[in-house]
This record gives C-alpha cells, sequence and structure tokens, in this order.
C-alpha cells in the first residue's frame, strides 16, 4: 500500500474495539511512518456528515477499498 490509497477496515481491524470509530467507513492513506514499527500507516478517515477523524492503523488493520457488486 502507498499513500493516497483509499482504505477501509479489514477483517481484523473491524473485530478489534479500539477501532469502532471507522466502522462502516473510508479512508485515506496520508503518510506511512517508517519508524513507527505498530502502526506506520496515518489513516484521514472520511465520516457520512463529512467531518474527519484521524487515526493510526497497523497494515493488518486496514484493506483497499472495493466499489459496491
Amino acid at each position: 500500500m502507498q499513500v493516497g490509497d483509499l482504505v477501509e477496515l479489514s477483517a481484523a481491524g473491524s473485530k478489534a474495539r479500539q477501532n469502532e470509530m471507522c466502522w462502516g467507513l473510508w479512508g485515506m492513506i496520508m503518510k506511512i511512518d517508517k519508524i513507527s514499527q505498530n502502526h506506520p500507516y496515518k489513516i484521514q478517515w472520511f465520516r457520512k456528515d463529512g467531518s474527519i477523524h484521524k487515526c493510526p492503523m497497523g497494515r493488518y488493520e486496514i484493506k483497499k477499498l472495493r466499489g459496491k457488486k
């Protein structure tokens, strides 16, 4: 994954209770911090009301956004 990719929570990310603010949202990778081992992906999450939520994530917690089937 790289900066600018659109993402959503993966199955593992959805199970984690600390990510409940991001359930059902989509986000964009704003920065990848090479120094941070646990949560290097800095994600900006977009809510339906137009507000944003910034949150660091681990790679296993996110996946690339797919369109509706």
